[in-house]
């Protein structure tokens, strides 16, 4: 109702005239289709993982009309060059689209691992390095990764082990502080 109160006056002479003027208005502020070039600026970042490329992409796909031919097409070249991915598309080319999406499959999961693995190390790494006891099922995945259980911790910072009774009545309490004050270290804050 604006648009029709913002028209100058004696601006329309017929219906035909009106039904211009209103086309190209709101012809503009209509929602246009996208096109395969919408997908073309589709392009996975450099600490983007596969997942979220595709995904992303996915969102996008559903409102272009183009065939699975050229959508895996647009999926390969928006991949970031040189991922493992990429090199593993370039070596094998997926024959469709669902090849192509469960060939992703198996390396989003394996990203996901690494990821996982990596936060894992760095907690571990700052555990260490605060002088905090790393718990023994943490330690054991070190053991495996060839860097051993050494130095991660000090028998002055040894935390007991502590009966499941004990921790009802607090008995641990007491015998921690009496611990603590004949080893020199002080009561506990």
């Amino acid at each position: 109702m604006t648009w029709y109160k913002s028209l100058p006056d004696e601006s329309i002479t017929s219906w035909k005239v009106l039904g211009k003027l209103f086309s190209r208005h709101f012809t503009a502020s209509r929602r246009h289709p996208k096109s395969e070039a919408s997908l073309e600026a589709i392009i996975q970042g450099k600490d983007e993982s596969l997942r979220a490329y595709i995904e992303r992409f996915n969102k996008e796909v559903v409102q272009v009309s183009t065939t699975a031919h050229m959508k895996k097409f647009l999926l390969e070249r928006g991949l970031r060059p040189r991922s493992d991915f990429a090199k593993a598309v370039g070596i094998e080319t997926p024959a469709n689209l669902d090849e192509f999406f469960l060939k992703a499959q198996a390396y989003i999961q394996y990203e996901e691992k690494e990821a996982a693995h990596a936060v894992r190390n760095s907690i571990q790494e700052e555990t260490s390095k605060n002088g905090r006891q790393v718990p023994s099922g943490d330690r054991q995945e070190e053991g495996r990764q060839g860097s051993g259980s050494q130095g991660l911790q000090s028998p002055s910072r040894e935390i007991p082990r502590i009966h499941p009774a004990q921790r009802l009545k607090g008995t641990h309490l007491k015998r921690m502080r009496k611990r603590r004050i004949s080893d020199g270290q002080g009561p506990l804050p």
